[in-house]
């Protein structure tokens, strides 16, 4: 339990690593507020932390939405007086995953929750961290942004490599600060995006993929350093990697 509680703010909190990372943050006695698109959602994660007594409230709409995006801000600054953890966690891929068949509109779509959305909410938290030179951003990316990955898909990878180069740029500008920014790079993560590949995993295939509560317990290391301590990149794996090429859906050459 902290002594002093945070305000920490999260991103597709409703399922997942977002829900994980609720409820481990409340859990240490954190103020969290939850930011997603399923209500339903939203109210069921704010009452398991409620319930458990911990505080949670939420706000339902697009990440990618400035004029969602700056007007939830303002309200949480007003309620809490201050925001000093952002997880910027939203995201979601599409089943269409190879060059030929991803439309414009997949495109745009994963692009504008994994990484617009990510750009828009940074932007919006930091003046308040600025004014009191303290914070913490950290950005769920992918090892698909790292190289390019045939089961991640085109969009997925393209719009990860984006939020892993606007995390380093965020520490290079912010460098004469007390603000530190990390890109978290997980491999396969059993949560509900997996039910949205063209072929789902097995539930075999599953259960070797790394859990979402230890990438939930890994930002919630994060933000138990030290102010004077920063780790701008982490990549985690699970422990045995497995064979994906029957998943996979190409054009024919």
């Amino acid at each position: 339990m902290n002594k002093t509680p945070r305000v920490v703010v999260i991103t597709g909190g409703g399922s997942g690593i977002g829900l994980d990372a609720s409820v481990k943050f409340a859990h240490h006695g954190d103020k969290v507020i939850i930011i997603g698109r399923t209500e339903s959602k939203l109210k069921n994660v704010q009452s398991k932390i409620n319930n458990n007594g911990g505080e949670c409230i939420y706000f339902t709409g697009d990440v990618a939405d400035p004029k969602f995006v700056n007007e939830t801000t303002n309200e949480i600054i007003k309620k809490y007086k201050n925001l000093d953890i952002l997880v910027n966690n939203a995201g979601h891929s599409t089943k269409n995953r190879n060059t030929e068949n991803t439309t414009l509109e997949d495109v745009v779509n994963v692009f504008n929750s994994n990484l617009l959305g990510t750009v828009l909410f940074t932007q919006a938290v930091l003046p308040s961290m600025k004014e009191r030179n303290k914070g913490l951003i950290v950005n769920v990316s992918s090892v698909a942004g790292l190289s390019g990955s045939l089961i991640a898909g085109l969009s997925y990878g393209a719009a990860k490599a984006g939020v892993i180069n606007f995390t380093e740029y965020l520490n290079a500008e912010l460098k004469n600060t007390m603000i530190k920014a990390t890109a978290i790079m997980p491999g396969e993560v059993n949560t509900p995006i997996m039910d949205g590949r063209p072929v789902v995993p097995s539930d075999d295939s599953r259960a070797t993929m790394a859990k979402s509560a230890d990438i939930a317990e890994t930002i919630v290391f994060l933000a138990s350093l030290s102010n004077t301590t920063s780790i701008h990149a982490m990549t985690i794996m699970p422990n045995k990697l497995r064979d994906t090429s029957a998943e996979l859906i190409l054009p024919k050459d």
